[in-house]
């Protein structure tokens, strides 16, 4: 990557960019989240779930409607595709990412410990994932 990348508003610092496969169900960027700290995404390109494209944001597929129950992260209105971060792989830290605008202000850390991220999908069905998407995160 060769252009220089500017801060989300209130950011700083970049942390990390890295590139988040679809067929990998723990993504772990070199990022230790520090509980009470503030972090900010920013998320873009796009996925291929068999031949489905999705962005970061993910969307309501209405084929796979019926499966929708077994997908990893339900919170906060999270769907198929959606760029999902969790802290040390605990379903209880789950949070959805996006493209980065659902936290305008940042997200704050409830937990310290290793970042990990996904793409939301049913557990067994990351074999047909594919491409990148370029995952920034700041302070």
């Amino acid at each position: 990557m060769t252009e220089q990348l500017s801060p989300p508003s209130g950011a700083t610092t970049l942390v990390c960019f890295t590139k988040v496969p679809a067929d990998t169900p723990w993504w772990k960027p070199p990022v230790t989240i520090q509980k009470g700290e503030r972090y900010f995404f920013r998320a873009s390109g796009l996925w291929l779930d068999a031949s489905i494209e999705h962005d970061p944001n993910g969307r309501e597929v209405e084929k796979l409607g019926k499966f929708k129950r077994f997908i990893r992260c339900k919170e906060n209105g999270a769907t198929w595709f959606t760029l999902i971060g969790s802290v040390e792989k605990d379903s209880q830290s789950f949070f959805p990412i996006g493209d980065g605008s659902l936290w305008p202000d940042g997200w704050v850390a409830t937990k310290s410990g290793q970042f990990y991220c996904f793409a939301n999908d049913v557990r067994v069905m990351y074999w047909n994932n594919k491409l990148k998407i370029d995952l920034e995160i700041w302070q």
